[in-house]
């Protein structure tokens, strides 16, 4: 999730020097929103296993899917963050509000979203035996949904 996470800041980057070199493609003014919003979200997942998490116990990693709490707050903020300054636009000089910049953050939320069912659904059986005791369990003190 890291790896992601950073793969995609360095996205933004590359894209924006597409653009500083030339680039005119659409896509090219939405993506850094797209990319932003799909994958913020990990740094404030990062941090809460850096907080703590017991992400270092065995399968410890197939209960990160389940912070429910945790991917909402991260979800929120980044994509209340990135909204706020596309709405915060219309009062900057020199910037413009773009309504494909607002739809791309959306739609980069909802890949998180996606990607946090999808790791929920990958690790869902090892969760499973690991929370059963037919494999080393996860850390107790940990609630699924917290």
């Amino acid at each position: 999730m890291t790896v992601l996470m950073t793969l995609g800041q360095l996205a933004i980057i590359w894209i924006k020097g597409l653009r500083e070199n030339g680039a005119t493609e659409a896509f090219l003014g939405y993506a850094p929103n797209l990319v932003a919003a799909a994958t913020l979200p990990g740094l404030f997942v990062a941090l809460q296993l850096q907080r703590g998490f017991g992400g270092t116990a065995v399968f410890g990693w197939t209960q990160l899917w389940r912070l429910t709490r945790t991917h909402a707050v991260a979800l929120l903020i980044s994509t209340g963050g990135l909204l706020a300054w596309e709405f915060a636009q219309v009062y900057r000089p020199n910037r413009t509000f773009d309504m494909q910049d607002v739809l791309a953050t959306v739609a980069g939320a909802a890949l998180w979203g996606a990607m946090v069912c999808v790791g929920r659904l990958a690790t869902a059986d090892t969760h499973r035996r690991a929370t059963t005791g037919e494999i080393a369990s996860l850390p107790v003190s940990e609630s699924p949904t917290s």
